[in-house]
């Protein structure tokens, strides 16, 4: 009787402190600390110079299509920096840009940093409606990927594409390639009614060479990393490839069969550019430069590709004087025909781990909704924040060197939030930006909410 009596006493607490807290209004946040006059100058210029736009809306605005048309003039790459991953907003303002861009300038297709041959099986769902996206998804090998937000910009990819020639439709690609071990597998197994046996065992024999390579580690193995052996992979994949080529010439296949070889043409492509490309044992960013070339050669020369970078993959910049970006060698190929666009926001919610969290078993935090803390004091988002508007994009391009001008060059701190934040520490998660040295331009968004799994 006297724990139901206690229990009872509890729950009557409980509910008067409930309504209790519901009848009482909420404070107003204190309002941030006024600006010193070099950064309220920032602010100025900011509110002077961006292109508002309404993140629920599905379809960019025709000022919002005029801004971003004039930023990608001349450009044959557009790269997007998702600096703080987890968000719902910042897949929704690339499909913006991607559609708007494709409807008005030459855009016809979009990267993202995932395996590319794992990518292009996406890529042929989004022009044949060919696969289940869900399960490809899967196949990329992060959570960044398997989110609702990037499943509805695959369908959106889709339903675009839908009655459009092939050189009117968005491809869906990758630009890294860490095993070329699945375009192996779509061209060794395409079925006897496409390739006949003897051709079938032929390919699969040049192709041996492929798994040796990858496997091989370079002054330690012996035979398997030796230069001369290694070259030998490199005809043999480009003469796989052309065996491929000319089968799809002189085929005489049903619609789908022919789409199959067709997408093991495309995989045939990729090999041997996977071997060419690792024979000369380039470091990292410079690797995914050259796959990013390869994929805006497969769309044409005269079309762009939209690229969607992590964290700062997609930035001029250089992390603890070691970590070279992928943007770096980008640039220096391209130069101004190289744009690139940083992602911000002010105050919300995101899908990260808590550094402060307790562990679970195995040693990995799990990821949860996690409130970021406003921004501090001295960085861009401080002043970004300022603004009233819900979203807006900034062209950074021709600051002048006035005060306005010199404070938003930089640098200065900039959130960068890679799966993980701490709320106890926020200074953590920041790094030293500059526009347009690092960054052409920004999307904004005021107040972002988690992505879904």
């Amino acid at each position: 009787m006297r724990t139901r009596f206690f229990a009872s006493i509890f729950v009557v607490s409980a509910v008067a402190g409930i309504v209790a807290c519901r009848s009482k209004p909420q404070a107003a946040p204190p309002p941030p600390p006024p600006l010193p006059d070099s950064a309220a100058a920032a602010l100025r210029w900011v509110e002077a110079h961006n292109t508002a736009f309404r993140g629920m809306d599905s379809v960019a605005s025709p000022n919002e299509r005029a801004m971003l048309v004039e930023l990608a003039a001349n450009a044959r790459l557009i790269g997007f920096s998702e600096l703080t991953e987890g968000t719902h907003e910042f897949a929704y303002a690339v499909r913006r840009a991607l559609f708007a861009l494709a409807d008005s300038a030459k855009v016809r297709g979009l990267a993202i940093q995932a395996s590319m041959a794992d990518a292009m099986e996406l890529d042929r769902y989004v022009r044949t409606g060919i696969g289940e996206p869900l399960r490809l998804l899967r196949t990329l090998g992060s959570w960044r990927w398997e989110t609702q937000e990037v499943r509805a910009l695959v369908e959106a990819m889709r339903e675009y594409n839908q009655g459009k020639p092939p050189e009117r439709q968005i491809g869906f690609y990758g630009f890294e390639i860490p095993t070329a071990a699945h375009a192996v597998n779509v061209i060794t197994s395409l079925p006897d009614s496409i390739i006949t046996a003897p051709l079938k065992a032929w390919l699969t024999r040049e192709y041996k060479c492929v798994a040796i390579n990858e496997g091989a580690q370079w002054g330690r193995e012996g035979r398997t990393a030796d230069s001369s052996y290694w070259r030998a992979c490199g005809p043999a994949t480009v003469a796989a490839a052309d065996s491929v080529s000319a089968l799809r010439r002189r085929a005489n296949l049903s619609p789908r069969s022919a789409a199959d070889l067709a997408f093991a043409d495309q995989m045939a492509k990729l090999v041997a550019h996977h071997v060419r490309i690792g024979l000369r044992h380039l470091k990292r960013e410079d690797l995914n430069a050259e796959h990013v070339l390869f994929l805006a050669d497969l769309i044409g020369a005269d079309n762009q590709l939209v690229l969607w970078g992590g964290d700062v993959e997609m930035g001029r910049l250089v992390l603890d004087t070691t970590t070279v970006q992928t943007a770096v060698p980008l640039s220096a190929k391209l130069g101004d025909r190289f744009r690139t666009i940083a992602f911000a926001f002010g105050n919300g919610v995101v899908r990260a781990r808590l550094m402060s969290a307790v562990p679970r078993p195995g040693g990995q935090v799990g990821l949860s909704d996690v409130a970021v803390r406003p921004p501090l004091p001295g960085t861009y988002e401080d002043v970004f924040v300022r603004s009233p508007r819900e979203g807006y994009w900034v062209d950074f391009r021709r600051l002048g060197s006035d005060t306005a001008g010199t404070w938003l060059k930089g640098p200065r701190p900039m959130r960068l939030i890679t799966e993980a934040y701490s709320t106890v520490a926020p200074e953590l998660t920041q790094t030293p930006v500059q526009f347009p040295k690092y960054f052409d331009a920004v999307v904004y968004i005021k107040t972002v909410t988690p992505s879904r799994q």
